[in-house]
């Protein structure tokens, strides 16, 4: 593995591929204007097959001047065809190595391997297209030892290992939350159809069928509205069970490895010492069963989907200090929380009835059963002092705890050294009653993850923020 080192000649087609999308990106107004004329369009479908050949001949000439090997310290990648390029990451500013498998190199039983370090931005620092999976274990294992591994030492700490079962996977799916997602999914995708399908007429259909539901029976509605909600849960159910089909968590010494995937096989590394804060999530389905979803916050790309966050997707709150206890232990302690203060609760119900009474209204004016509408301040009002109950607060030694609601319920714990900036702030309305607001930012790939609690009492606010700036 210290030699420089090739990868599989599957890795032509990937670099083949990735430089039609991207010169295709950039030429895609020429491209389409070009279509559009014929005697254009003649010489492009000539000339098709021999950028193709062209294409792929860079791709062999790309693959075979692209090497990858280990010295010293250092992970080494030099790369180019006409000009030479030489990339030396240390090992210290590796974050993570993350290993996937797509449907093509699971074929050919290859992985990819994506290293990313600290500042690397929204994406992988380089990846390696087509490796055996011997060879990427083997390279991830070495990267993560990192001087251990030069010095010849190992790490014999006891491996410590969860899997998601197949129930949990089930409730998982169906108490997702990603109906919402798949709901804004099929709009964008419906809002596409007239560009390719211009004779259908898809938006004038949609906006008759609308009309004519405006003015229908309420029953029709609500049968109309039950059937999206349906399909999108469906469809949501699907997305979830793919994505974290086979799920695996294992800790080995100070790094946790994280597998999943049902058709893509992806492959995670955390140290433990890049973990900023842990996230334990609570949705309106998963609250009533005493699930929770545990996600972390770090410095790593591998989260900027909403992907790679997720230490463990459903687990019983009731056994949640335990399993920090092994998996995460800087994280371990009750979460018993301080709640907030009485008179912040009218903000709580204010800044939810207000938007849904003005709907409401509307509602009623412009539509023939908008009255039904009124529901939705009662709705605001429920959730407001939701919101209200559940916030809270808590400073156990090292740690701060914070917990807030929009929907579903999330609690935030934040040693002090992994807080980046603590900052009070108060309003003229605040301050009439002595309450503020606490914002908290923690360092996540290339910008900070902020986390904000309303309505505290000045004091309190005050007393943590003596907390965190206390050197001793």
């Amino acid at each position: 593995m210290y030699e420089p080192q090739r990868l599989h000649p599957l890795a032509v087609l990937e670099f083949t591929l990735r430089k039609i999308y991207s010169l295709g990106q950039a030429l895609l107004p020429l491209l389409i204007i070009a279509i559009a004329q014929q005697g254009i369009r003649k010489w492009l479908i000539l000339a098709i097959p021999i950028l193709l050949i062209l294409f792929i001949a860079y791709g062999i000439l790309y693959w075979l001047g692209y090497v990858f090997y280990i010295s010293g310290q250092e992970l080494r990648v030099e790369y180019g065809v006409l000009v030479r390029k030489k990339r030396y990451i240390p090992f210290e500013r590796i974050q993570t190595v993350q290993i996937s498998a797509g449907v093509l190199q699971r074929l050919f039983s290859l992985v990819k391997v994506q290293v990313e370090t600290a500042g690397g931005g929204s994406k992988a620092e380089f990846v390696l297209a087509a490796l055996s999976r011997d060879k990427a274990e083997e390279l991830q294992q070495i990267l993560q030892a990192g001087v251990k591994h030069v010095e010849g030492t190992e790490d014999k700490t006891e491996c410590i290992e969860y899997k998601l079962s197949t129930r949990s996977l089930l409730l998982l799916a169906s108490t997702s939350n990603g109906i919402g997602v798949v709901l804004s999914a099929m709009f964008v995708i419906i809002s596409q159809l007239d560009d390719f399908f211009s004779k259908l007429d898809v938006w004038a259909k949609v906006g008759t069928y609308v009309e004519h539901l405006a003015t229908a029976r309420i029953s029709l509605i609500i049968l109309a509205v039950c059937f999206l909600i349906l399909l999108a849960w469906i469809l949501s159910l699907l997305g979830t069970i793919i994505q974290f089909g086979g799920f695996q968590l294992r800790r080995e010494g100070d790094n946790i490895n994280i597998s999943r995937g049902l058709f893509e096989k992806q492959q995670v590394s955390i140290p433990l010492k890049r973990i900023q804060a842990v996230k334990v999530v609570e949705g309106l389905l998963r609250q009533p069963l005493g699930m929770v979803s545990v996600q972390i916050v770090s410095i790593s790309n591998s989260g900027t989907k909403g992907e790679g966050n997720v230490l463990f997707p459903l687990w019983p709150r009731a056994e949640l200090g335990a399993f920090l206890e092994k998996v995460a232990p800087e994280f371990t302690i009750p979460l018993e929380l301080h709640s907030l203060p009485a008179r912040s609760r009218r903000r709580y119900l204010l800044i939810n009835i207000i938007p849904a009474l003005i709907i409401a209204i509307l509602c009623t004016i412009y539509l023939p059963w908008g009255y039904v509408a009124f529901l939705l301040p009662l709705l605001g009002a429920g959730l407001g002092n939701r919101q209200y109950s559940d916030a809270g607060y808590q400073v156990v030694d090292d740690v701060l705890l914070l917990r807030s609601r929009i929907l579903g319920r999330v609690t935030m714990i934040i040693p002090r050294r992994r807080i980046q900036s603590l900052h009070v702030s108060q309003n003229p309305f605040q301050a009439r009653s002595n309450l503020s607001n606490l914002r908290v930012a923690v360092a996540s790939s290339n910008m900070a993850t902020t986390v904000q609690l309303k309505g505290m009492d000045i004091h309190k606010s005050g007393a943590i923020m003596n907390w965190f700036t206390d050197k001793h």
